[in-house]
């Protein structure tokens, strides 16, 4: 007798979409710069395991790079909200106590800090690479 299997797709009905960049520091840490894009005003289901998914993806690179020491998470073009069940940071970056910055819009700040770690969050991509960078070269020299 056979068994009944029944196809499915791990694809996500999401507009939302990505850009991820890498960055090495002078003792060659690598900082993982992962941009996200909304198109709507509202976020669905889909919309945030997206991100986790690509979160998670992107904290492990494969060759010719090593697993990214740093990561930040730029969410300045989603439009809505996030809130704080989403889970949009790795869990490996968190166990392994990386670096991790949250790039936000000014004018969302107090509402992020509300329960993302206060010291993740900024609002200038340059900003979050020297903060990174310097953490990292104490860390080292």
């Amino acid at each position: 007798m056979a068994y009944t299997l029944s196809p499915i797709s791990l694809d996500l009905n999401t507009d939302m979409t990505h850009q991820c960049h890498v960055h090495l520091t002078r003792d060659q840490h690598i900082i993982g710069i992962i941009e996200f894009y909304k198109a709507g005003y509202t976020l669905q289901w889909e919309d945030l395991e997206y991100i986790r998914r690509r979160t998670e993806e992107f904290s492990l690179l494969p060759a010719p790079y090593d697993c990214i020491t740093a990561m930040v998470v730029d969410i300045r073009n989603i439009t809505p909200f996030i809130d704080q069940d989403a889970p949009i940071i790795p869990w490996r970056l968190v166990d392994e106590e990386c670096l991790i910055r949250l790039i936000i819009p000014s004018d969302r700040i107090e509402f992020y800090s509300g329960f993302f770690e206060p010291t993740w969050i900024t609002s200038d991509l340059t900003s979050a690479l020297a903060e990174i960078r310097t953490a990292l070269d104490n860390l080292v020299h």
